[in-house]
């Protein structure tokens, strides 16, 4: 053994773990979290033209500055205020504790006006120069308002001709007053009265004084997200994610035992690179976000596996270390590139078609696909060499013997019955009954509440009755610090509830249940426009997500690979609705993702077999095909077993500590890394054979 080298690699792979770990470290501290980690709201608004033939370009950015001075007056730090398309507006609010109070402030168009008896507006908001919170001559909270010259002798001159008449004041084509003219108003100075408490003359006042929005507009969607229940969402992401790392990182030694602790470092030194690229390009981390990076975990594990089981078949053929090392990298690479591409395609797909937290998710998983291929390539293959000359592995000797052959096209036939049946009869089961779509899909509002103490669904539904809910879905959810068998917080699922709606709801459950106004941990609310988008973009992405696919494995293998590989994708997703179809699981925004997750998972494992089947038809152009077929996935199979194994370990994890609000995203993963399994196993390659049908293929 040379003690020296071993020595230099025990300092290596304690500054690897050290630096790592403070990396790590300093990037958590520095992160920019998102809404639903942090509490805050998120606001899609669409601008509503009143006018036709005017400027919706300038319209809508002026309407942005409004919004951004509104926003500065509120004190809110970072927030996010951005054009999305031609007509909407995406305004997002972190930290915010009165989350109605902001969207008030935000959404109202202000359009203020004054009308004479005549019917005729005397001024309008743009001549407005000043609006403060004030009281009238009674101590009634008011509104002060200022005119500027011009808006100051219109007001002259109105309040001349309608002495002893009354003059009404619009907002929003709303009167919210209609004081009676006593004497002629000539320094440009009025009195709004009737406007409930101080705190809503203070509101109104920072409306009017910030400006009138050019543009009505109109709420698409609304998500609001309290700080207990961000923390408690942060909180269980990262026990997810310390638990799903430290079951890969004991699994890896376990079953590789050396190779197994270099891929731990190179594990490490992977996480630390992901968290730096975020906290550098300052990207904001959501939950799809952390469940992109917790999932990455176990993919990243891919190419390590794909990387050892190649060496592992050079040390049997009798190759020395250090040549089995440099054989395996080489043989393994085309393999790692060419699945890591097409995970990539999903990901970009998904990231131009998704909205929101969703995009998050792509951009996190892109990002892990990128640190796990430089950290296998590059720094495993410097810890292996390094390695070989120490003469660790030889305590660790691989087994002798040749990969036993399963005639895995022959049972083709059997292994396609079973999802063929689970597909009839989820189609069976949809055009029985539809799927369970979520608000995202069929709009709705959706309430989350902390009602303090235990209840029944029988007092919520009595509280529901007299509004017209009664038919709501309900569902109770176990409160992070509760006892055990204890549950506090209420879910709470309706049509589309306009904002007159959602107050007299919340104000139902406080009047009942004593709450106060942090008990609404969580509100959404999406339009049928937005839910209807949201089913174009998912069909619209999984087809350019396979035409893409399609071209580049014909590219780099021929047609029939490419054809085989997308009706194993699609067996794939099939699988997927039926079970949520079977299940009655809800499907939401997130299900999406986890649907072109799977795609870009399951044509990986089926890349590196096909791989395979490419590089054994080049050094047995005489055997038959099917021998090939069966040889080639009989020696990737520990390959997809173990990279499966590890992707289930973290997901499982996420499932007990992930939350109800990334439940139906795991499920759907869980489902899909099983299906994905099975159809790059026992489908893919007999799929091929059966298309090849005994010409030869492509080799270059």
């Amino acid at each position: 053994m040379n003690r020296k080298r071993l020595l230099v690699l025990i300092l290596v792979f304690v500054l690897l773990i050290g630096g790592s770990a403070v990396a790590i470290w300093q990037a958590a501290k520095h992160m920019k979290l998102g809404l639903d980690l942090r509490g805050g709201v998120y606001v899609l608004y669409r601008a509503v033209e009143t006018e036709e033939g005017t400027d919706s370009t300038d319209k809508l950015d002026r309407a942005i500055t409004v919004i951004r001075n509104r926003i500065d007056a509120l004190g809110v730090a970072e927030p996010v205020i951005q054009r999305e398309g031609n007509d909407r507006i995406r305004v997002e609010l972190p930290g915010i504790d009165d989350q109605r109070a902001a969207r008030e402030v935000i959404g109202r168009t202000a359009l203020l006006k004054f009308v004479g008896p005549d019917g005729v507006t005397i001024v309008e908001g743009d001549e407005l120069d000043d609006a403060r919170a004030s009281y009238d001559e009674y101590g009634r909270p008011a509104v002060a308002l200022k005119f500027n010259a011009a808006g100051t002798k219109k007001f002259a001159e109105a309040t001349e001709k309608f002495l002893g008449q009354p003059i009404a004041i619009y907002l929003d084509e709303e009167e919210i007053s209609a004081p009676v003219v006593n004497a002629v108003i000539s320094n440009g100075e009025a009195l709004i009265t009737n406007v409930g408490t101080i705190e809503k003359a203070a509101t109104l006042a920072l409306q009017l004084r910030s400006g009138a929005l050019p543009v009505q507009l109109e709420e698409l969607e609304i998500r609001g997200v309290g700080p207990q229940l961000g923390r408690d969402s942060l909180n269980r992401s990262l026990y997810a994610g310390a638990a799903g790392l430290i079951l890969v990182l004991l699994f890896m030694p376990a079953y590789y035992r050396v190779f197994g602790l270099v891929a731990d470092i190179a594990l490490i030194v992977y996480a630390a690179i992901v968290l730096g690229i975020l906290t550098a390009l300052n990207v904001t981390l959501t939950l799809p976000g952390i469940a992109g990076l917790i999932l990455s975990i176990g993919m990243a594990v891919d190419a390590n596996v794909v990387i050892f089981e190649r060496i592992k078949e050079e040390l049997r053929s009798g190759r020395t270390q250090r040549t089995a090392i440099e054989a395996g990298f080489r043989e393994a690479f085309r393999a790692i590139f060419d699945s890591n591409v097409t995970t990539l395609i999903a990901a970009a797909v998904l990231f131009k078609f998704a909205t929101g937290p969703v995009r998050g998710f792509a951009v996190t998983l892109s990002e892990g696909i990128l640190a796990s291929m430089f950290t296998a390539i590059i720094l495993t293959r410097y810890l292996l060499r390094m390695l070989a000359g120490t003469g660790l592995l030889k305590a660790t000797p691989p087994l002798p013997g040749k990969t036993a052959r399963t005639d895995f096209a022959k049972v083709f036939k059997y292994a396609a019955l079973v999802p063929l049946i689970l597909i009839v009869a989820g189609i069976v089961s949809l055009s029985a009954r539809s799927l369970n779509y979520g608000i995202d899909f069929t709009g709705g509002t959706i309430f989350q509440l902390d009602l303090g103490r235990p209840f029944t669904l029988e007092e919520v539904r009595d509280t529901l009755e007299p509004l017209g809910l009664s038919g709501a879905q309900l569902q109770k959810l176990e409160a992070a610090g509760s006892a055990e068998g204890e549950t506090y917080e209420l879910l709470l699922r309706t049509p589309e509830l306009s904002d007159s709606e959602q107050d007299k709801l919340f104000a139902a459950f406080k009047e009942r249940f004593g709450l106060a106004d942090e008990a609404l941990l969580r509100v959404e609310n999406v339009g049928a426009v937005v839910g209807g988008e949201l089913q174009r973009q998912a069909l619209i992405a999984l087809l350019i997500a396979g035409v893409c696919m399609l071209i580049y494995i014909t590219v780099r293998f021929e047609y029939r690979f490419a054809v085989a590989a997308i009706i194993a994708l699609l067996h794939d997703v099939l699988i997927m609705i039926s079970f949520f179809s079977f299940l009655r699981l809800e499907v939401n925004s997130t299900f999406i993702a986890a649907v072109l997750t799977i795609v870009g998972y399951s044509i990986n494992a089926t890349i590196v077999i096909y791989d395979r089947i490419r590089e054994n038809l080049k050094r047995a152009r005489k055997e038959e095909a099917a021998a090939v077929v069966n040889d080639s996935t009989g020696q990737t199979l520990m390959r997809s077993i173990n990279t499966s194994l590890t992707t289930l370990l973290v997901l499982i994890t996420l499932l007990v500590f992930g939350g109800v609000t990334l439940r139906p995203f795991v499920v759907a993963l869980l489902i899909g890394v099983v299906a994905g399994f099975y159809s790059s196993v026992f489908l893919a390659a007999p799929l091929w054979l059966r298309l090849r049908s005994g010409r030869k293929m492509k080799t270059t």
